[in-house]
């Protein structure tokens, strides 16, 4: 029998067959046998396994084609338990079991009696769940092994077969796989919620597959799993999430920027809880002072005004002055004991308690979740960083003061004066001629005033007395005054003195000529109180008050105490980032001329100068006041202008060094072309 069949292998491998025409008869032959002829009618090189033995009977109904014949011989061998893998241009021949060592054909269109490995990726489904699936649909001699990253299986067999199985993986990878949920609670507590979600429903390894984890800081418990799972746990989270059951909690809120105070004022009054605030900055904040540049503080009144209705009904000065330091002490006393007593306080609602933490700059609530869930995004919102306002303020004034004044007298017989001759005197650069002349007892001394005197006789009967002065002040005075302060809260700048001014004096003894007298205590100098305000475009509305005050030189007859200049502008602006705007200005321009005359004689041309004396006066001041805002959003913006200040600074000292003759050399006008100079 085993002869016949191979004579009718050989009749099949005719070189003269053509493809489809082979027919396959061979019954009870040796395998090795069999793989001969495959070799030869195929053209493929076999290499046998020593455990490759057997008898085998192979037949075939129709014809086939070389192709075909190789298709069959593979399910020969795999029929026997055998597997050809190939290797470099050959094919071993070897057992099924050694064949999935040996290697496979990985991700390759093969046919479908190749042993083949191939990767299957997964989307929503475990891996170790597909496995779990499919591991009974492959081979005994194959494998599926399950990949956590990537989720992944991995499957080895015969191609066919691998096909089917990816099939069904992808099936069950399908919209039926592990999805996700997001659970808000209202009432219920995250934390204990997602435990008792945990504790039913299992977790990865068993029961549904459920993974379940809470999100304090939302509220929220997070579930992941199959449709089923999550609906289920739907269910149970919402019978959980009842009303009257949360169990309060606490959370802390640790401010980055905002102050701990500032937002609890402001969470008193959304809450409904308002009060006033004691906090400067929650004033501002709150809007709830109605005057942005009051003063903080009255500590500027000086502190012996205080009993001034008390001294003037007291009898005598020692009681005045007890009373005087029991009221100062007792008003210190109170200050301290405000400023000990000012702690910060909380409040209080049916659902909520706020409390500020200062020294960690934290806002403390207890409270549902719920109600902590609701004050979370306003706390967040508020605490931002707050851009700051650069405000530059430039108050120039230009003055000039013209008198000129010429008189001329004439005497006779016994009006002429005796002596003659000609002097000038001045007392701007140190002690007057006319001064000297005095302390001399120079006669002439009492005649010589300021500017030329003059006289000149004619005859011993008569005399021209002549007197002439001019003067001429011219004052340049620029201030720049400049505060750096936050978005919305009230700045001030004040330099210059403290001066007192008499407010009261009382008569305590009849026997004293020193009265008891009451002072109080002002600012003189440059104020600048501003609230900036940064709306959208870099726009910045500014409310100013602005002040320039000092004391007059000349005082008036009227005045019994220090009189004062004060130029000062409240007003409300808008201006964009870095731009230069004028605030306001005044211009002054007063003359006067003033004549004395003999009439008739005065009127006469050239003659008429004997009998009059001319005095005219002139006075200009030109004031305006300029600002300039400018954002400081970052810190680079901050550290820019500090440093552009400290190199003004530099450059002006720098130029204070320099000593020259102002008399010799006047120095240049100050004022540039550009207005952004001034700066």
């Amino acid at each position: 029998m085993a002869l016949d069949s191979i004579a009718v292998a050989q009749t099949a491998a005719d070189p003269q067959a053509q493809p489809g025409d082979i027919v396959i008869n061979m019954r009870g032959v040796e395998i090795a046998d069999v793989a001969d002829q495959i070799s030869r009618i195929t053209g493929r090189t076999l290499i046998l396994d020593p455990a490759v033995k057997g008898i085998v009977t192979v037949t075939s109904a129709t014809p086939l084609s070389p192709s075909g014949v190789w298709e069959l011989f593979q399910s020969v061998l795999r029929a026997n338990g055998f597997s050809a893998v190939r290797s470099g241009r050959a094919w071993r021949i070897v057992p099924a079991a050694n064949a999935v060592r040996d290697g496979g054909v990985p991700n390759r269109a093969a046919g479908g009696q190749e042993l083949v490995t191939r990767m299957v990726r997964l989307a929503n489904v475990p891996a170790a769940d597909v496995a779990r699936v499919v591991r009974p649909l492959v081979a005994t001699f194959g494998s599926v092994e399950p990949l956590t990253s990537p989720n992944a299986i991995v499957i080895t067999d015969y191609a066919d077969n691998v096909r089917r199985v990816e099939a069904i993986a992808r099936q069950l990878d399908g919209g039926g796989g592990a999805t996700f949920a997001t659970i808000t609670l209202r009432n219920g507590n995250a934390a204990d919620v997602a435990q008792s979600l945990q504790t039913v429903l299992g977790d990865q390894q068993g029961g549904t597959g459920a993974r379940v984890a809470a999100d304090p800081r939302s509220n929220t418990v997070i579930i992941r799993g199959t449709p089923a799972a999550v609906a289920e746990a739907r269910k149970i989270a919402a019978s959980l999430d009842q009303p009257g059951g949360a169990t309060p909690i606490t959370r802390m809120f640790r401010l980055n920027y905002a102050d701990a105070e500032t937002v609890t004022e402001v969470l008193r009054g959304v809450l409904g809880q308002g009060e006033s605030a004691d906090n400067p900055v929650a004033r501002s904040l709150s809007g709830s002072n109605s005057n942005p540049f009051a003063r903080l503080s009255a500590g500027s009144q000086n502190l012996s005004s205080l009993p001034n209705s008390a001294a003037s009904t007291s009898a005598g000065l020692g009681n005045a002055m007890q009373a005087a330091n029991a009221a100062a002490a007792a008003s210190q006393s109170q200050g301290l004991q405000s400023q000990q007593n000012q702690t910060p306080q909380g409040f209080s609602t049916p659902e909520l308690t706020v409390q500020p933490a200062p020294e960690l700059n934290a806002v403390v609530v207890r409270g549902t979740p719920t109600a902590i869930a609701s004050i979370e995004p306003l706390i967040t919102d508020l605490d931002v960083r707050r851009p700051q306002v650069l405000i530059e303020a430039a108050i120039a004034e230009i003055t000039g003061d013209d008198a000129e004044a010429l008189g001329i007298q004439l005497g006779t017989s016994g009006a002429a004066l005796q002596p003659q001759g000609v002097g000038t005197s001045f007392d701007q650069a140190g002690t007057s001629l006319g001064t000297i002349l005095k302390a001399l007892n120079v006669p002439a001394g009492a005649l010589i005033s300021n500017g030329l005197t003059g006289n000149v006789r004619i005859g011993d009967d008569f005399s021209i007395l002549v007197q002439a002065l001019g003067t001429s002040t011219r004052a340049n005075l620029l201030s720049t005054p400049q505060i750096t302060v936050l978005d919305n809260v009230a700045g001030e700048f004040v330099s210059g003195q403290n001066v007192p001014f008499v407010t009261g004096s009382v008569l305590t003894d009849s026997t004293s000529v020193n009265p008891y007298t009451t002072i109080e205590r002002k600012d003189v100098g440059i104020t600048l109180r501003v609230l900036p305000r940064i709306n959208a475009g870099d726009t910045i509305r500014l409310q100013v008050n602005q002040e320039a005050s000092s004391i007059a030189e000349a005082q008036t007859q009227a005045a019994s105490d220090l009189v004062t200049n004060r130029r000062a502008i409240t007003t409300t602006v808008l201006a964009d980032n870095g731009q230069t705007i004028v605030l306001g200005g005044l211009i002054t321009d007063d003359r006067q001329d003033s004549r004395q005359q003999v009439p008739i004689l005065g009127d006469i041309p050239i003659v008429g100068e004997l009998f009059k004396s001319r005095r005219e006066t002139r006075q200009k001041r030109t004031l305006f006041i300029f600002l300039k805002p400018t954002i400081l959003r970052d810190p680079a913006d901050a550290a820019a202008a500090a440093k552009d200040k400290y190199a003004r600074l530099r450059s002006d000292e720098l130029a204070n060094t320099r000593r020259s003759s102002l008399l010799l050399a006047p120095p240049k006008p100050r004022l540039t072309v550009e207005i952004d100079g001034i700066y």
